[in-house]
């Protein structure tokens, strides 16, 4: 699944893009905050980039702070591009990161950045762990693939050459820069319950919701008999997003009866960033969990709705009931010894045969 946050860089970022470009900055840390980028700490170049390492890393980097990371070395042009995610942050603010990388890399010139590193461990970020897990790696992999270890490179010469082919060996369908995996997060004790019951026939509505704070799928409300369709579209909001499950019963249908899974999508500006990226991430591992053997839910329509679709009787029975192909055919037999006549040649009519008049 392809998903991208959106978010780009304001006037004030590519402000500072310039300046990095003008070689004017050594360091930069961007973060997200209220679903845009900043710049949250910068540094000017000395003399030696060591020294303007140690000075902000791993210092100014926080545990619980997923951020993106540039370093320029002592050439013009060698930038390195460090996501910083650790573990300890939360899982939505690690999602928002990642999804918003490919937007970063374009925004400031791909063609800028000779290097990526994904880095999960503060520690890692001291300049001694950083040359030994990831410089001095890249330099090994390079001398190998050269055959020459004794080639007059310097250090960023020699790591940027690793990296060109590196990326000219990974084929282009591995590129994970712009996809995003699913998230599962646990069920609450009162959703899984109410789950089961609607499993067992005892129930026929119930809502779920992502709790982004807790990280969590929780139980936003239940009935156990509805006795009008037309109820399903006051129960399912739509500014704000939510997933339902419904046991739809109709006589028309084969079993008497068709699971429905609802997933309803607010338009964009009645909720956060965080909440849709959330909620469209989820969706998948909850649905492989309700059918799953613990919970045993056989769902039979899956089905996406925004603030403009109706959910009524007509609408769900459309959903279950496919329309019918039309075929055209010809009823009468074949005759396998019947025998196609030659089309007649162009010109209207018989063949003319004109006379010569002696």
């Amino acid at each position: 699944m392809t998903c991208q946050t959106g978010i780009r860089a304001d006037s004030k970022l590519l402000e500072f893009f310039d300046q990095c470009k003008q070689c004017k900055i050594r360091f930069g840390k961007i973060v997200i905050n209220n679903a845009s980028l900043h710049v949250n700490h910068h540094l000017n170049p000395s003399k030696d980039w060591r020294k303007d390492w140690k000075k902000c890393l791993p210092e100014c980097v926080d545990s619980y702070e997923p951020c993106f990371i540039l370093f320029r070395f002592d050439s013009s042009h060698d930038w390195i591009l460090i996501s910083f995610a650790d573990d300890k942050a939360s899982v939505k603010d690690k999602m928002l990161l990642a999804a918003t990388k490919a937007t970063f890399k374009s925004e400031f010139g791909q063609s800028f950045i000779h290097a990526e590193y994904q880095i999960s461990n503060r520690n890692d970020l001291l300049l001694d762990n950083f040359e030994k897990n990831y410089l001095n790696k890249d330099l090994e992999n390079s001398a190998i693939e050269d055959g020459d270890e004794s080639k007059p490179l310097s250090f960023v010469e020699r790591e940027l050459s690793s990296v060109a082919k590196e990326r000219a060996n990974i084929p282009f369908s591995l590129h994970a820069s712009q996809t995003m995996r699913g998230v599962q997060f646990p069920i609450d004790q009162d959703a899984e319950e109410k789950l089961r019951s609607f499993a067992s026939g005892q129930c026929d509505f119930v809502q779920l919701s992502v709790d982004c704070l807790n990280e969590a799928i929780k139980l936003e409300a239940h009935h156990n008999v509805l006795q009008d369709v037309s109820q399903l579209d006051n129960l399912v909001p739509r500014k704000k997003p939510r997933y339902s499950l419904f046991r739809f019963k109709n006589e028309n249908l084969a079993k008497g009866e068709a699971i429905f899974f609802i997933y309803s999508i607010p338009p964009s500006q009645s909720c956060t960033i965080k909440e849709l990226m959330l909620f469209s991430s989820c969706k998948g591992p909850l649905i492989g969990e309700i059918e799953s053997k613990s919970i045993g839910i056989n769902i039979d329509k899956k089905i996406e709705v925004d603030s403009r679709d109706k959910l009524d009787k007509p609408t769900l029975l459309a959903y279950m009931t496919p329309e019918p192909s039309v075929t055209i055919y010809d009823a009468s037999p074949l005759n396998n010894n019947q025998q196609f006549e030659r089309p007649p040649r162009p010109g209207g009519g018989p063949r003319r045969i004109t006379k010569v008049v002696e």
